[in-house]
Formats: C-alpha cells, structure tokens, sequence
C-alpha cells in the first residue's frame, strides 16, 4: 500500500504548492483532509502538514512525523493530545517573521500617530489635529521574545531609528547589531522599565502565562505601548484593560486576545487607543503560505534522506 502525506490546512492550497511538495516525494500520495477521507486512507499517513484535530490523529496508527503549519504547536503538546514521544514534531517558525513584524510596525505607528482617532474623525467628517502624534525615533523599544517574529521587529524598529532592547530565555553569546542590549527573563522589570513600547511576540508555554502581570504593567513608563502577537495568556488581560481606562498605558496594539473571539461586551472594542484585530497578524496567504510550504519541503527532504531535522521541537520548552 502506498504511503500518503496529511495535508490539513486552515488555508486552501494552491496546486502549484501541492505541486512542490509532491514533487519532492513523488512516491507518497497527497491526502486532503478537507475532504473527510476514510479511514482506511488516513492509515496510510505516515506524515502529517498541518493542525490535525486528535480525533484525526488517532486514526494515523502509521504517523511518523507531523510538521505544523503553525510556529505555535501547543495542539501537540497539551495532555489531550494523542501524540506520542516517539512521533517527532517540527513547526513553521521561521515562516512568519516577515508578515508579523510588518504588523506589529502598522500597530506601533497607527498608534503612535493617533491613527485610531483619526480614522473615527474621518466617519464623522471632522477634520480637527489631536496634535499628540508621536515618531518612532529615539523611543526606547522593548522586545520580550526575540525569535524571528520579535527580531524581525526589533530590525525595523532599529532601521527607523529607535533604541531597542531585547528579552530572551536564555543568555546570547553575540549581540545582534539591531539590538542596543538583551536581557533574559528574570531581568524583564529592568528592561520595561525605560521603554516607550513593550512589544511580545512569545509562545504559549508555562513560562510565558502571565508573563506581564498587573504588577509589571503598572510598573511601566506612563503613556508607554503594549503589543502583543504572540499568545494573550502572557498578559494580564483584565489589567491591561483597567490601565488603558486610566492611561497608564497610552495604547494596544493586540492580534490575540482572552478568549477568542473577543467577546462583544468587552470594553477593548470601544476603546480609541487600542487596535484589535483576529489572530491575523501571519499575514494570510500572500507570500506566507509559500515560506510555509518552502520549509516544509527542505525538512521533507532531509526526512526522505535520513537525515536530522534543523530543528524539532522541545516537548519540554514547548517551542
């Protein structure tokens, strides 16, 4: 019987993707999940591209690997999951850097330039300057993450002219050059304290719920930015809300929230210094979706060939 390739994606695939990847393993049959296949083909799986429901999975008694199409991959490791350990999992990170930072820059500016403000004038008519708008040049920019999602930003923030910082897990050898200082995460009270914009673009892990608590969002510089790509669970969600009432914090910039959808009744939606948007800062299917595809091919190959995997996830890290 002939080995297949899962293809569960939360986008439609175009052909000449499909195309790429069987081109790299022409003697594997593509399974579209969409499809609701039988399930005597999901037995033939012998890889999973995507986020599978366990329901799913469970029906893989072939499974080898499985590559997310997400960089986050908690739908693997949560207690629920029928992955097991001997089933090696990699992820898309590395793939939306480009899209996310461009979004996490389009907050920072909107914000700092009263973007949301105006916009509401523009659907009134009112043409009035708030003549409070201010420029990216010489803030201080903290980034709590510094993967490729937050280095990107901290790179665009270095390129127009902000001093950024950095916070990561655990302490770098080298210093990138877009980077005035990094500090780890048992440094972060030190390194919010000065910022202007505190930007997180973590992982959803044990170590980052809650990361940004009441007491640390209190503790930030009056008037400074939050923006937050990563997973809401590292933020302290009803404080925040209190500390944008009050303007502590100047403005918010949030692609996830707690729970999504954002619920109508919450107060964030009326609010003329934060921006919200779906969990959709990966930038969809514009060029994302190829960088996606292109990664999953070079770890196809190094798969068909024997060899280890640039990188598998950490069960333990959870990334």
């Amino acid at each position: 019987m002939k080995k297949a390739i899962a293809i569960s994606s939360f986008w439609s695939v175009p052909a000449e993707l499909l195309a790429k990847i069987s081109a790299t393993v022409p003697d594997y049959d593509l399974i579209d999940l969409s499809t609701n296949p039988a399930d005597e083909e999901l037995t033939r799986c012998e890889i999973l591209f995507g986020n599978a429901k366990a329901d799913i999975i469970s029906k893989m008694p072939k499974l080898k690997w499985v590559h997310a199409q997400t960089a986050g991959v908690e739908i693997y490791l949560n207690p629920a999951s029928p992955l097991s350990k001997d089933i090696l999992l990699t992820n898309s990170s590395g793939a939306y850097g480009i899209a996310i930072a461009e979004q996490m820059l389009t907050y920072t500016l909107m914000l700092l330039r009263n973007s949301v403000q105006y916009l509401s004038q523009q659907r009134q008519h009112i043409w009035k300057g708030l003549g409070t708008g201010r420029n990216l040049y010489n803030r201080n920019v903290t980034v709590i993450g510094m993967g490729d999602i937050g280095g990107r930003y901290a790179m665009l923030c270095h390129a127009m002219g902000a001093t950024v910082s950095g916070v990561v897990r655990n302490p770098r050898s080298t210093l990138p050059q877009y980077i005035t200082k990094l500090y780890t995460t048992d440094q972060i009270d030190e390194a919010i304290q000065d910022a202007d914009i505190v930007a997180l673009a973590l992982p959803g892990t044990g170590e980052t719920a809650g990361i940004m608590s009441r007491q640390r969002l209190a503790a930030m510089k009056k008037g400074a930015l939050v923006i937050n790509v990563g997973r809401s669970s590292a933020i302290d969600q009803d404080a925040l809300i209190e500390l944008l009432q009050s303007r502590h914090i100047g403005g918010a910039g949030l692609d996830v929230t707690t729970p999504e959808p954002l619920p109508q009744d919450s107060p964030l939606w009326d609010m003329e210094n934060v921006i919200i948007t779906p969990h959709v800062s990966h930038g969809g299917r514009d060029n994302t979706f190829g960088l996606v595809v292109d990664k999953f091919v070079r770890y196809l190959k190094d798969y068909i060939s024997g060899q280890p995997f640039e990188r598998e996830i950490d069960r333990d890290a959870g990334y």
